[in-house]
């Protein structure tokens, strides 16, 4: 069972990544440089969960995190304390059965065991997050993951590098928790319902392309993409990320890793940071 709380708890990262809108360029990374610095930092775009044969690692990647003081995911997962929290969140103190009325627990019993053949029972005491990180995982067509976040982790590590987070665990269960409800496991095994994994190779594709712009179309069409949510994961954490990432680049050069759709759109990481005077250039890692 302990195992099982893991991996879902990694995969929820997955539920913040691809939210976002348009750049012309097509790029997963990006130099920030300018305003003083002195020397560039790095932002990547990341899928948190991939299929190891589509998962993208160059030497350009490699050696850009390899030339950077420190290595800042969304959360610090180097941190024991911070990956404890992590798991700990997906642990619901009230059974699913108390949580739903009888037809919306009678419907999610139903289509988890047509879409994802897996028993209601597995959730009674999970996390409505961690229902639908297992949703997310089990929407992929592989069992062979890479998860990106973890091997940069693992890499700055070895390269005995500072680690950093930019939002607390806290933080982002309590984003997850208000944007992430029993409507948005419903609405996902819909989704697989109408076209199983279309869906999701679709979002590869994209990914695999660098299109940014793309997987904002993608994610908007989402069902379970209110504007509320939209709000909550996407625009409230990236306006407080770039206002805290001057402080921690003055310091040091550092290789940022977050959900690629982070990096777009009107609010999105790339232009705020461009708001905010520093200059934004694509990295070729081909």
């Amino acid at each position: 069972m302990k195992k099982f709380i893991k991996s879902i708890a990694l995969c929820t990262l997955t539920l913040s990544s691809f939210l976002s809108t348009a750049q012309t360029e097509k790029s997963l990374l990006w130099e920030i440089s300018g305003k003083g610095l002195k020397k560039p930092s790095y932002v990547f775009g990341t899928i948190h969960m991939i299929c190891q044969e589509d998962y993208i690692m160059t030497e350009t990647i490699q050696n850009t995190l390899k030339n950077v003081d420190a290595y800042y995911a969304e959360i610090n997962f180097g941190d024991p304390e911070s990956t404890a929290l992590l798991q700990q969140s997906m642990i619901s103190e009230t059974p699913l059965s108390s949580r739903l009325d009888t037809d919306k627990y009678t419907l999610l019993k139903q289509l988890l065991k047509e879409q994802v053949d897996l028993d209601i029972a597995q959730f009674e005491n999970l996390s409505y997050a961690a229902i639908v990180s297992m949703i997310t995982f089990k929407s992929f067509p592989c069992t062979d993951f890479k998860m990106y976040e973890i091997e940069f982790l693992q890499a700055a590590m070895m390269q005995q590098k500072k680690l950093g987070g930019l939002e607390t665990i806290e933080e982002q269960m309590e984003i997850l928790s208000k944007s992430l409800g029993s409507n948005a496991a419903i609405e996902m095994l819909n989704d697989l319902k109408k076209d199983g994994f279309k869906s999701t190779k679709e979002m590869i594709t994209l990914y695999k392309a660098q299109d940014i712009q793309g997987l904002y179309n993608y994610m908007k069409k989402s069902s379970y993409m209110t504007d509320d949510v939209y709000n909550v994961m996407l625009t409230k954490r990236n306006h407080n990320w770039v206002k805290n990432m001057p402080q921690l680049m003055n310091k040091q050069s550092i290789f940022f890793a977050v959900g690629a759709a982070h990096l777009s759109g009107n609010d999105g990481v790339l232009k705020l940071l461009k708001e905010a005077g520093y200059s934004i250039k694509p990295i070729n890692i081909q």
